[in-house]
Order: structure tokens, then sequence, then C-alpha cells
């Protein structure tokens, strides 16, 4: 989000850059003018095409007609080019716009308010410039979103993670609680429960619901702050005693959601076996052991 709105930024900048910058004196012509020409047009046109090649989507023709169109632009007409480049960096921000946000900028509407504010008498205050910019903010956090839990891979995931859970919770000897979470008791512990203020020494063992192995403690004891970890993991903690092993079921919304991360999709419902040691009522050391990729947020 904050790369996009540096780009609307960097729009609003470009204006007093282009309006400060004041024309040299046109260079007379000749033989050496036009062998620096030339060397530049080799030099341009070479690296261009380098850039092309790597991008086969792109046809060669029409980026050319596009060049040429600026090229042969009046440029003793300092506001119309000003206007090009404007029009460039504005390009820039609806592609930026639907790569992070899934989002297709609606050229007309916002012509419509880009021009009302444009050709306004006076020109916004540096306050107004802030609340436009925090009113915006939301809706770009929305529009995320929103594209993150329509993504086609976060749908399927979900579905799967469902009947996956729901099949496991019928099973016997398995447990649902309010929340979601379905777990199995495969060794009870003794003593008192933990709590949220505890760092609990836990092996741990985490799947996907094919059965695939996405991380694990490789058998040693390490420490969870259970403060630092994401909700379904927490939850399942609390419900038990040192010494204890289960088999825990966490739903994606109490898991990683809409987000996953490096080694976890889109809404995936996780497995995990984990087993549990001894709490420590200190703080959990910084950095340290404690597994982001696991169930760490």
């Amino acid at each position: 989000m904050k790369k996009i709105l540096s780009i609307a930024l960097a729009t609003i900048v470009a204006v007093a850059m282009v309006a400060c910058n004041e024309k040299g004196d046109a260079s007379k012509g000749g033989a050496l003018a036009d062998s620096v020409s030339m060397s530049f047009g080799d030099l341009y046109g070479n690296g261009m095409a380098q850039q092309l090649k790597a991008d086969s989507t792109l046809d060669a023709k029409k980026v050319l007609r596009g060049i040429e169109t600026v090229l042969k632009a009046d440029t003793s007409d300092h506001a119309y080019m000003m206007g090009l480049q404007i029009g460039m960096q504005i390009m820039q921000m609806y592609g930026g716009v639907k790569q992070q946000y899934g989002i297709e900028i609606n050229q007309k509407k916002f012509m419509e308010h880009f021009k009302k504010a444009f050709l306004a008498d006076s020109a916004a205050t540096q306050e107004q410039m802030m609340a436009l910019q925090m009113a915006l903010e939301p809706l770009l956090e929305r529009a995320a979103k929103e594209a993150k839990a329509n993504d086609p891979v976060a749908i399927e995931n979900k579905k799967a993670g469902e009947a996956f859970l729901n099949k496991k919770a019928k099973e016997a000897g398995y447990k649902k609680t309010a929340s979601g979470l379905v777990y199995k008791v495969l060794a009870e512990g003794a003593g008192e429960n933990f709590t949220e203020n505890d760092v609990v020494m836990t092996k741990y063992v985490g799947k996907h619901i094919d059965g695939s192995e996405f991380d694990s403690s490789k058998g040693e004891a390490v420490p969870f702050n259970l403060k630092a970890v994401v909700p379904g993991f927490a939850e399942m903690i609390k419900l038990m005693k040192p010494g204890m092993k289960v088999e825990v079921i966490i739903p994606s919304e109490l898991a990683y959601a809409e987000n996953g991360n490096q080694v976890i999709g889109p809404n995936e419902t996780l497995v995990f076996e984990v087993e549990t040691v001894e709490a420590n009522k200190m703080d959990a050391p910084q950095g340290g052991k404690v597994p982001v990729q696991a169930a760490g947020k």
C-alpha cells in the first residue's frame, strides 16, 4: 500500500520538478551532432531491444509507436510535455494498484475527480492532502483483503480444509472447541494448564492436510511465546498440561487466514502433532528458536 501511495506522491512532486526545469539552449547541428545522435540511437536501440526480448508479451512495433509519439511531440510546449510525463506516472499507478490489490482503476471516474481537483481555484492544503491519504489507506487494505479472499487457490484451500476438519471432527476420540479447533489427545499430561503468559517448551510437527510435512522441531523442545503465535496454536497449548501430546487441526481463520506465508498457502487448514514439556514464566528470547514458519505470526 505504501508503494502505491509513494507513486501517487511522486506524481505530485513531478509537477513541481518539471515546472522548475528550464530548457537549455538548443545545440547546433553538424557532423559531430549527427555522429553523437547516431551513437545514442545505437546505444538506446540495442538497450531497449534487450529489455523487449526478456518480455515476449510486448509488441516491438507498438512500443516504437509510443516512443515516436512522445519524441515527435512539440517539446517547446512545456505544459504539454509536463502533462505527458505526469500521464505516464499515473499509468504506472494504475498498474501498481491492479497488481497489488486486484483493482482496475475506473479511468472515467478517476479523471472526473482529477479534473475537478486539478482545475480548482485553490490547491489543497497539506492537512487536506493528509486527510485524503488517510481516507485512501483503509480502502486499499479492504481491496487487498478481498483480492486475497477471492483468489481461486484460497477458495479451494478453504473448501478442502473445511471438509477435512469436519471429517476429523466425526471420528472417534476427536473433540471440537467453540472456536473451531479439532483435536485428539494422544497422551495425557499432568499438572496445571499453560497460560498465555507462559513460554512453553514444545516438540511439534506441522503438516498440510495431505499429510506432507512443512516444518518440525526435529524431536527437540523449542520455546513458544503464546502471545506471539497464531490464535489456534495458542488456544491448543492453553488446553494442555506438561507432558501432554495431541493432534490438532487448526482451521485457516485461526492460522494464517488468507495471507498464508512462505510455506503455507492462503486459507490453508493446518495439522500439528504437539507435545508440551514445560513452561517458563519469563519472556521469550528475542529472535531465538521460536519457529516462525510453523506457528508464529
